[in-house]
């Protein structure tokens, strides 16, 4: 810590307070694409199922891959400096998409460019934030990496639900106003983050004074630890292979449900995200304010579970007001399975590689999403939004017995403090 950063005598930190500031800030310019980006390619572009699928596959795409690379990047920095530059870059692409749209300038291979720009820096931004916010518990949260977890992720959804909130009257004022927004509030969470004290990387035990750095060998570590470790590596599976089934369900079936059944806009895309989103962050934020649960794994599933069976109403075309809850309810099963998860990584992780076994795991639980997109968008165009929605519920039928009977997860518990 440098002399600008020490507080004055007696006076503690107020680290989390400005982590969090600038958490909801990206979040909530990240709820504004989230409404944004669905609503200019359904409605405005009009484009069918299986492009909306593709277009958000790129959306999620690099920020997954490079994520690794983001990852080994963090441990290899100081986390504070780079991560207040990344932000303030990611204020560059929604300034421009609002210039070209200004001048008249859309079209779908331009709005592709755009996510693959804002999914390219958060692939680097996100292992960053992750890595710094158990620094940031061991100085302000007496190193409870639950709660400080469970806090993160209640801001983070409830900023999305900010910042849907937000972004869910696009069809009146139009995108132009909702990017400026957006690109202000990331150079707010750029701003928050340079009040932060400084985050010199952690040498690793192994590491040899003045070797090279090697990108690949970097990335290659942070995976076989994240494989290794016997707490991660099943929670990986589960959320994996439950990103393919429910997260194209999440990107894509309910934009072109709100589109073809619904026949909604921006407002009720942005409704069914708040209601989601606001689900996690609820459950995060009751789950920040309990003792720690200690079967961890058993509440991943059983959440999982929950979850799954709440979609399956969705099939019985309730009022849009029912989706809304629905999706309510399931967000607040998802708060419980990915803050737990979540978790689980922060505790196991070792120091010097957090960031690279975070974006791993990142990689792991997020890496279905792209499949899960595409082939969701393929299958409502072969059997409709209705009937698509029942595939993966029942499929998940079969991964929880798989999970249960073939790896440890159902007995994972917390580690004593």
């Amino acid at each position: 810590m440098t002399a600008q950063d020490a507080p004055a005598a007696g006076t503690p930190r107020n680290d989390h307070g400005w982590y969090m500031a600038g958490l909801w800030g990206y979040f909530l310019a990240g709820g504004i694409q989230g409404v944004l980006f669905p609503w200019i390619i359904a409605f405005v572009l009009h484009e069918s199922s299986d492009r909306v699928g593709i277009a958000q596959m790129f959306s999620m795409l690099p920020m997954l891959i490079l994520g690794l690379f983001g990852g080994a990047m963090a441990d290899r920095v100081e986390l504070r400096a780079h991560l207040m530059r990344l932000q303030f870059i990611a204020m560059v692409p929604p300034l421009l998409l609002a210039t070209l749209i200004w001048n008249g300038i859309l079209f779908y291979e331009m709005m592709i460019l755009y996510a693959l720009a804002l999914s390219t820096l958060g692939g680097y931004i996100m292992p960053a934030r992750d890595s710094m916010l158990s620094r940031v518990a061991m100085t302000s949260l007496g190193g409870n990496i639950q709660r400080a977890v469970a806090l993160a992720m209640s801001g983070q959804f409830l900023g999305q639900v900010g910042g849907y909130l937000l972004g869910s009257p696009a069809e009146y004022v139009g995108a132009v106003p909702l990017l400026v927004l957006q690109s202000l509030l990331l150079g707010f969470a750029a701003f928050t983050t340079s009040r932060l004290a400084t985050s010199p990387p952690i040498v690793h035990a192994t590491a040899r004074p003045g070797a090279r750095r090697n990108p690949i060998r970097d990335v290659r570590e942070g995976l076989e630890a994240v494989w290794r470790d016997q707490r991660i590596r099943p929670v990986l599976l589960l959320m994996f292979f439950s990103g393919i089934l429910f997260m194209g369900v999440f990107m894509v079936l309910f934009p072109l449900l709100i589109r073809d059944v619904y026949h909604g806009s921006s407002r009720e895309i942005g409704f069914v995200f708040m209601s989601f989103f606001g689900g996690i962050g609820i459950s995060s934020f009751v789950l920040s304010r309990m003792r720690p649960i200690r079967r961890q794994g058993r509440a991943i599933m059983l959440a999982m579970c929950t979850g799954s069976g709440v979609m399956v109403l969705i099939h019985f075309e309730p009022p849009i007001q029912g989706v809304f809850l629905l999706a309510h309810f399931w967000g607040l099963a998802a708060g419980i399975s990915m803050s737990q998860s979540r978790a689980i990584v922060q505790e196991s992780a070792t120091p010097a590689l957090r960031a690279r076994m975070l974006a791993g795991f990142n990689l792991g639980t997020m890496g279905g999403g792209p499949i899960g997109a595409v082939l969701i968008g393929y299958l409502i165009a072969w059997i409709g939004p209705l009937d698509a929605v029942l595939v993966p519920c029942g499929l998940m039928v079969f991964l929880w017995a798989a999970i249960y009977w073939l790896t440890p997860l159902w007995r994972v518990e917390a580690p004593p403090r």
